[in-house]
């Protein structure tokens, strides 16, 4: 019993060692998916975001519940207020008749309620912040 008790602890040593050699040498950076920031099929460049992290962060969890919930984003609808003065609205990219309807617009918007806006196509990717 005398000579488990070391051999168990050079074993737990030996594989914490090895553990630390192998994240300290071979870890890598974890990197968000970013599908959602990609254009569709093109090498356009992404629009210039000019708003926070977060007020962007709010957009696309707000436009994932709207998704999971089954909203039907082909007429691009407004899909609400995201933060103190900015909204979320639906448009395709390129923009059709329909993005251009009073009632699929923002309304807090159009009537200047807020001053700033996000557009989201109807997969989610960022077609402009204003």
């Amino acid at each position: 019993m005398n000579k488990k008790l070391p051999i168990a602890i050079v074993v737990i040593v030996l594989i914490t060692f090895l553990l630390l050699v192998y994240l300290f040498f071979f870890q890598k950076q974890v990197i968000a998916p970013t599908d959602i920031f990609e254009t569709a099929s093109t090498n356009q460049p992404l629009p210039a975001f000019e708003a926070s992290d977060e007020i962007l962060k709010n957009a696309l969890n707000l436009y994932s519940q709207k998704k999971q919930e089954g909203q039907d984003f082909s007429s691009g609808p407004c899909l609400g207020q995201i933060a103190e003065d900015w909204v979320l609205d639906i448009a395709h990219n390129p923009r059709l008749e329909v993005d251009d309807k009073p009632q699929n617009q923002c309304a807090d918007f159009r009537e200047g309620r807020v001053k700033h806006f996000i557009e989201l196509d109807p997969e989610g990717k960022l077609i402009k912040a204003q």
